[in-house]
């Protein structure tokens, strides 16, 4: 999973080609959710109904069994600074800590949210005494941060979530709602989700059914190329679900795969989106001696001059990043000639 958690948090704009930001009123969310004023602090209240509902528990299964929590949790860390943040911060919780990747850049959606929230060490080696030193009174990690369940467990109920063998932001949201009693506030959130995206297929379905969608992943310093499966990525779910007609070949992927550069033509489309995962490698792609390769200039996307940087791999991570991802949808599709 560390490989996974790698190439699924990191950030950089690759500067590819020009974009004409069009504005569409779709694009303009009223979704309330998403505001900071609508997002509360999970920070201990004092009166005493407050007091007697932390008191209350109940058992809720997770990767690695059973556990008792409280049933309204007031003081939620997390082991991971974004994809359990999102939802939580969707369902107006604010953990008072969380773990951080020091090599990642941050998501911007998120940044607003989330500044002020003291932060608990590596999410690959948490600070114990940090974490301790909050009072978490509930704890929420990955399977693969397993190694720490039982020194975490000593401090707080603890709660591991599998994102080894699937993942899955719909999912994700629905078990954090449950656990704390919001599933109500989690289907209003995502028939909110729902509503854009039929939106979006209204608008733009009939101009995309003759194009074609590849994404294309760098990493590392030769670089390599990877694609993700809709499995393996929380913006798969999202292009699958707008409509968006990726190439054949991402409908038999799961996981993510490796490809030689020799490989290249497989995953041309008629528009390419480029995603570039680590803040290291894309100080090493800096000369872009990747796209001076030959094969890279056959291409059917860089010949339309259709190839877009993104990251959605690393910033996509529940549902405020993907709704965030719907109106970056607009402005990359909206534009599109139907008949190029």
């Amino acid at each position: 999973m560390r490989k996974k958690a790698l190439h699924k948090t990191t950030l950089f704009l690759l500067s590819l080609t020009a974009i004409i930001v069009f504005s569409i009123t779709a694009c303009n969310s009223k979704i309330l959710w998403l505001r900071p004023a609508k997002i509360g602090s999970t920070i201990v209240q004092t009166d005493q109904s407050s007091l007697q509902k932390s008191a209350a528990t109940k058992i809720v299964s997770h990767a690695l069994g059973q556990v008792e929590i409280p049933v309204h949790p007031q003081r939620i860390v997390v082991l991971d600074g974004s994809f359990f943040l999102d939802p939580l911060l969707a369902l107006a919780i604010k953990p008072v800590g969380a773990a951080t990747c020091p090599y990642c850049i941050k998501s911007d959606t998120l940044n607003q949210f989330v500044a002020d929230i003291p932060l608990v060490g590596h999410w690959e080696q948490p600070s114990l005494e940090k974490i301790l030193s909050l009072k978490p009174d509930l704890i929420v990690g990955h399977i693969w941060q397993k190694q720490y369940y039982t020194l975490l467990s000593a401090i707080a109920p603890t709660v591991m979530i599998d994102t080894d063998s699937e993942v899955d932001f719909k999912k994700n949201l629905k078990y954090l709602a449950a656990i704390l009693d919001r599933s109500d506030r989690a289907e209003e959130i995502l028939a909110e989700y729902n509503e854009r995206i039929q939106k979006f297929r209204q608008q733009l379905g009939e101009k995309l059914k003759t194009k074609t969608v590849s994404v294309l992943h760098l990493y590392g310093s030769g670089p390599t190329v990877h694609v993700y499966g809709s499995d393996f990525a929380p913006y798969g779910q999202v292009m699958i679900d707008a409509g968006i007609p990726l190439i054949p070949a991402y409908k038999k992927l799961k996981g993510y795969l490796e490809v030689s550069l020799e490989a290249l033509p497989d995953w041309d489309a008629d528009i390419l989106f480029i995603d570039v995962l680590r803040e290291t490698d894309s100080e090493k792609l800096e000369s872009l001696s990747f796209l001076k390769q030959p094969i890279w200039s056959t291409l059917k996307a860089v010949q339309n001059d259709r190839v877009y940087a993104v990251s959605w791999a690393s910033t996509v991570v529940g549902p405020i990043t993907a709704n965030q991802l719907i109106n970056d949808l607009y402005r990359y599709f909206a534009n599109i000639d139907e008949d190029q």
